[in-house]
């Protein structure tokens, strides 16, 4: 019946417009046969109307072909034109295996002949784009070519909108709702109508281009030459003698040891490599040059040889260089000479060695070592670079990295270079002279240039002039150049992702995660060619070697060893700075913006008020790829408006910290959006809206507490690859089809719903996450609620054992003291995790016992457990072998760790990597191992005592932190602490016997091995301590390391033998709140205290009536052993403060 219904036909129609364009050839064949239909005229007259305007279109614009011959051309035309970008943008080929799936979609648009005469264009530009770069860089000033390149950049910059805005126009079609015909009916009539688009497409290739044509026009007349990109070689300098007998300041320690090493018979034969690693400026060539011409090395070599490489390794001209100019190039014949010249003791330094791309630097090392003699002992060879890479496998012992100079060495060498020697320099403003040593970040190639301009300058203009003038010298001066040389060595790709980094300001701490994935939204890191590889691995290998390379610096890690943030030097800044040109910059004063129409990165360092702002006014707006408003600040309605009108292009948009309380719909116009952060605002909902953003590869949502659900049809998100949810702690449930996101690397946190009725066919549960074994990183599970017939499937659903790159698991119950103990077990057994978990945390347990799985997680580095109120003993975790961190916490139920005995346990296998334990708010805990009844003695037993002063100790902890456990007496031992040892509402049995311990008798091997009980530690804090007298002696005398002490709250504390001469190390005591404390001497022949040599602060608070008087000058026997502290405070009130002796009561000390 439906053939002969008229509304049938018209949808038929409108489905057949909606396929591929070979396929409407048919479409008249197929209406023809279908004329026997009973129509009414008026539906017949429509029907025509739309199939001639169909015929029309298909007649102007499109060229049908085959389907095979359309997609070749389609994938050569889109071939060249990704082949072609990277060149002008320093980008790769990101979009090509992308663009190759939309091979058939490009018949619906009929594009095929503008891309192939685009073709022709682009070949004859690629060709001579490289002699045209090479040329500018030659130059230094050319104008033309310069304006040129500069077209071209932004032509290309176009081709990428044009490309991406294809791309999207395909993903929406694919992932628009409804059934297929009428999914086609709304394509033809909704505003982005399929054939129309297609015309619009086709002028706009053609437009673009005609634009390459005029600019491949242009580069005839700069005669460029076409050729493939070509390597570049640099000359070999040879020298014996420095260029300039200068004096070297503050590397003396360098000296020695690189003098040390040159000189020293005992290194082993085949340690004779050493490398100085360090940024451009801090004098690596100085520093060899003048060890190189030391007497004593001097006397010590038969035979020097410098050569300055400047440039790659290159076997053969490293030889010509040692041999002579005149040399062959055949190796054999190289070598031959070599031996001939080489029969001494020989030094042999290669200064200034870069790295090479192509990546094979080792292997011409190797090569080069092979060929060089090594039967004359005792001959070296040094290696000066940039590359921490080089230094790394040049070196055959640990590289020597050579670090900036001290405040003091800088002011020094500035000092010398600044005036002359007639001239006084002892009574410049101190506030001068920390502004310059600031500036100079204790590199000596800038201390010398800065010096060099100020010494022209009168000293009143000195402040000013480093203020406001001395950076843009800087910026014009040879030191960024000197820098511009690591930056000219960098492939392409790599210079692009560092220009980048110009848009933090400088000192801003970059998180590394956020700035890699940065990178790949603006799309500088290319696919991975490795099988199993991501952007994310290629984005991090892209960082490492910018880090080796020492463009950057201050790198901090994580506790798993991953690099978490790091900073730029300042002149590494302000060289991003210039090779951005006018493309990146920062807004940090409002309307002093340096931009131009080439702008496409903005940050700004400011904070904003946008609340009543109906427009953001930037000329740059429609053309901008990246927006980071760094510092916050309040949003407005017409800001969003204004965003989503003006900035089309936008790649990145970073809005944190804004007080956003909701997100405007419109978002959906930033189609090319890839970046997205909306972490730390306040809006309870997303717009549905947001999934139309089909190339969003990050979605930063953390911080969002007032947030409650994520969008309907987050499943949309096809290429979302990172959705930071973390501290969402109003986040209810997960969307249902979430674990379509089969892409997903990072889900910080999936919220199991506290309910499932009525919301249940939209919420998602635990069994999402079987397909998602992409994620890395950290994946906390919060379960809120469950439904107890089907939680046990649905988290053995979630299929954790298979997510073999996750880190971190965190799981967290909301706390339910009502529910059933079984299922809890249950449900945690079903939550195994791979055994490469490297950390894992479980919290809100109410179970009464952890799974056996637990012990076997041989990987983990840190376990968290807290909060797990009916347990009573964890599972043995001493045997873990990489285990690093324990935290123990508000186990309310536990009386002991383990169930079972000491038993027979090896020290070196109890916990042997365990570093920081951390037992907090266990107030029912007794001791570590409960023992049988055999075990049982009474705590003043002195075979007791004797067992607990020899018993198990942990053989490497570092920092230990015990905290409301005033029930907790008995625990391994721990004196190789390190780092710190806090000690709060505990008792003190454990720290006593730890201070008594004695060398174990088993064996001499392990007594010799024996250290004294803490006597590394740095920090030792003891707070509200019930059950302390005093502490041992001999204790107190091993604490040679330790540099502060803290005493607090400690009612029975009466006596604290400190010795005479003792604690060396120590630098700040504070005792306060033990009002039975008489003294701190051991000695009863002195009052109070004995001499501390190293302290630099005494404070004294509420002791005993003897211990709270007499610290005065006037006090013969005390003040002679204290007047030595700067900094004395007694009852709140300074004795001395910096030195100065203060008189009477006037000077209260206030508590930071």
């Amino acid at each position: 019946m439906e053939a002969h219904d008229p509304l049938f036909q018209i949808r038929k129609q409108l489905h057949l417009i909606g396929q591929p364009l070979y396929a409407l050839l048919l479409v008249n064949d197929q209406t023809k046969k279908r004329n026997t239909c009973q129509l009414s005229a008026d539906w017949s007259k429509d029907l025509e109307i739309i199939r001639v305007h169909v015929e029309s279109l298909i007649a102007l614009n499109f060229r049908i072909l085959s389907p095979i011959n359309e997609a070749s051309g389609f994938h050569s035309s889109i071939n060249i034109l990704l082949a072609f970008k990277p060149i002008i943008t320093t980008k790769t080929n990101k979009h090509l295996n992308h663009h190759r799936s939309l091979l058939g979609k490009a018949l619906w648009w009929g594009l095929k002949d503008q891309l192939l005469k685009l073709n022709g264009t682009v070949t004859r530009i690629k060709a001579v784009i490289q002699d045209a770069e090479e040329q500018v860089q030659k130059q230094k000033q050319n104008n033309q070519i310069e304006d040129w390149l500069k077209k071209l950049r932004e032509a290309v910059y176009d081709a990428e909108d044009l490309l991406d805005d294809f791309s999207t126009q395909v993903l929406r079609k694919q992932l628009m709702h409804g059934k297929r015909t009428s999914r086609e009916v709304r394509l033809f009539f909704s505003r982005s109508n399929q054939l129309v688009y297609g015309l619009r497409m086709g002028h706009n290739i053609k437009a673009l281009r005609e634009r390459l044509d005029d600019i491949q026009i242009d580069s005839i007349k700069f005669k460029f030459v076409p050729g493939k990109e070509r390597a570049s070689s640099t000359p070999f300098r040879e020298q014996t003698t420095s260029s300039e007998r200068d004096v070297i300041i503050g590397r003396e320690g360098d000296e020695v040891a690189l003098k040390t090493f040159l000189m020293n018979s005992n290194y082993e034969d085949n340690d004779f490599v050493i490398s100085i690693v360090g940024i451009g400026g801090l004098g690596k060539t100085a520093l060899a040059q003048h060890i190189y011409n030391d007497e004593q090395v001097k006397v010590h070599f038969g035979l020097k040889i410098w050569l300055s490489v400047s440039g790659c390794l290159d076997v053969r001209n490293i030889l010509k260089g040692v041999i002579g100019r005149d040399s062959d190039d055949m190796l054999e014949s190289l070598k031959n000479k070599l031996a001939e010249k080489i029969k001494k003791k020989y030094l042999l330094v290669l200064d200034d060695v870069w790295d090479g791309e192509d990546g094979d630097d080792g292997e011409k090392w190797d090569s080069l070592k092979g060929l060089l003699p090594r039967d004359v002992v005792g001959s070296k060879i040094v290696v000066t670079t940039r590359s921490h890479v080089i230094a790394k496998f040049t070196s055959t012992i640990e590289p020597h990295v050579l670090k900036g100079l001290s405040e003091l060495d800088s002011w020094d060498l500035f000092r010398r270079k600044a005036f002359r020697q007639d001239q006084e320099s002892g009574h410049v403003d101190e506030k001068i002279r920390k502004e310059i040593v600031k500036r100079c970040c204790g590199v000596p190639l800038v201390i010398k240039a800065i010096a060099r301009l100020m010494s022209l300058k009168d000293r009143a203009q000195w402040l000013p002039f480093i203020v406001n003038d001395l950076p843009d010298r800087i910026r014009n001066d040879n030191i960024i150049q000197t820098f511009k040389l690591s930056y000219d060595a960098l492939p392409s790709f790599m210079k692009h992702c560092f220009a980048y980094c110009s848009l933090f300001p400088k000192g801003h701490e970059i998180d590394v995660k956020s700035l890699i994935r940065l990178w790949i939204a603006q799309g500088f890191v290319s696919f991975s060619k490795l099988d199993g590889g991501s952007l994310e691995i290629d984005g991090l290998g892209i960082f490492e070697n910018l880090l080796w390379r020492s463009f950057f610096h201050d790198v901090k890690k994580d506790g798993l060893g991953n690099i978490k943030s790091y900073k730029m030097h300042d002149f590494m800044h302000d060289l991003a700075t210039r090779v951005s040109g006018l493309e990146s910059t920062i807004v940090e004063h409002e309307g002093k913006t340096t931009s131009s129409g080439v702008t496409r990165h903005v940050s700004c360092d400011m904070k904003l008020d946008l609340s009543q702002q109906t427009s953001i006014h930037l000329p740059f707006a429609k053309h901008l790829r990246t927006l980071v408003l760094l510092q916050g600040g309040k949003w407005g309605v017409g800001a969003w408006e204004s965003i989503c009108r003006d900035f089309r292009c936008l790649r990145v948009l970073v809005l944190s910290h804004l007080g956003i309380k909701e997100v405007s719909p419109l978002i959906e116009k930033l189609k090319h959006l890839k970046y997205l952060d909306l972490s730390n605002n306040w809006m309870r909902v997303l717009p549905n809206s947001i999934i139309d953003l089909v190339n969003l590869q990050v979605l930063k949502l953390n911080g969002c507490k007032y947030l409650m659900e994520l969008p309907r049809g987050i499943n949309k998100l096809i290429n979302l690859r990172h959705l930071d949810d973390d501290s969402c702690e109003s986040l209810e449930y997960m969307r249902r089809g979430i674990g379509k996101l089969t892409s997903l690397q990072t889900l910080s946190c999936f919220v199991v719903a506290k309910t499932r009725s009525p919301k249940s066919e939209k919420i998602g549960g635990l069994d999402e996450l079987s397909r998602l074994n992409e994620l890395r990183g950290s994946l906390k599970i919060r379960v809120k609620g469950y439904e107890r017939d089907s939680c046990i499937s649905e988290f053995e659903g979630a299929k954790l054992e298979d997510k073999e790159y996750l880190q971190t698991l965190t799981i967290k119950w909301d706390i339910d003291l009502n529910s059933d103990i079984d299922l809890y077990d249950k449900m945690l057994q079903s939550l195994q995790p791979n055994s490469s978990l490297q950390q894992l945390g479980i919290e809100g347990y109410g179970g009464m016992r952890f799974p056996s799985w637990l012990s076997h997680l041989s990987n983990l580095v840190k376990i968290h457990l807290v909060s797990c109120t009916r347990l009573e003993h964890i599972p043995p975790l001493d045997g873990i072998p990489f285990l690093e961190e324990l935290l123990i916490s508000s186990m309310g139920n536990s009386e002991y760790i383990y169930s079972e005995g000491v038993g027979e346990k090896e020290v070196s296998k109890f916990f042997p990597s365990l570093k920081k334990l951390i037992i907090w708010n266990c107030p029912r805990l007794k001791g570590w191992w409960k023992k049988s009844r055999g075990e049982m003695k009474d705590n003043n037993d002195e075979s007791t005592v004797e067992e607990e002063l020899t018993m198990l100790y942990f053989p490497c902890l570092s920092s230990l932190t015990i905290y409301n456990c005033p029930n907790l007496t008995s625990m391994p031992l721990f004196p190789t602490l390190h780092e710190g040892l806090l000690l709060l509402r505990t008792s003190s049995m454990p720290l006593q016997h730890t201070m008594k311990m004695k060398p174990p008798v088993s064996s001499s091997s392990s007594s010799s091995s024996f250290i004294c009980p803490l006597s590394n530690l740095k920090g030792l804090t003891i707070s509200s301590i019930d059950d302390m007298e005093s502490l041992p002696e001999v204790g107190l005398q091993n604490l040679s390391s330790l540099q502060k002490l803290l005493i607090d709250e400690c009612p029975r504390l009466k006596s604290l033998p400190l010795h005479d001469q003792g604690m060396p190390s120590l630098h700040t005591l504070i005792i306060s709140g033990c009002r039975e404390l008489k003294s701190l001497s051991e000695s009863k022949s002195q009052t109070m205290i004995p001499h501390l040599p190293s302290l630099q602060e005494l404070i004294i608070i509420g002791l005993s009536e003897e211990l709270n008087r007499g610290w005065g000058k006037e006090s013969e026997k005390v003040w002679p052993n204290i007047k030595h502290i700067p900094n004395i405070i007694i009852n709140r009130f300074y004795i001395q403060k910096k030195g100065r002796y203060v008189e009477g009561e006037g000077l209260r000390w206030e508590s930071m």
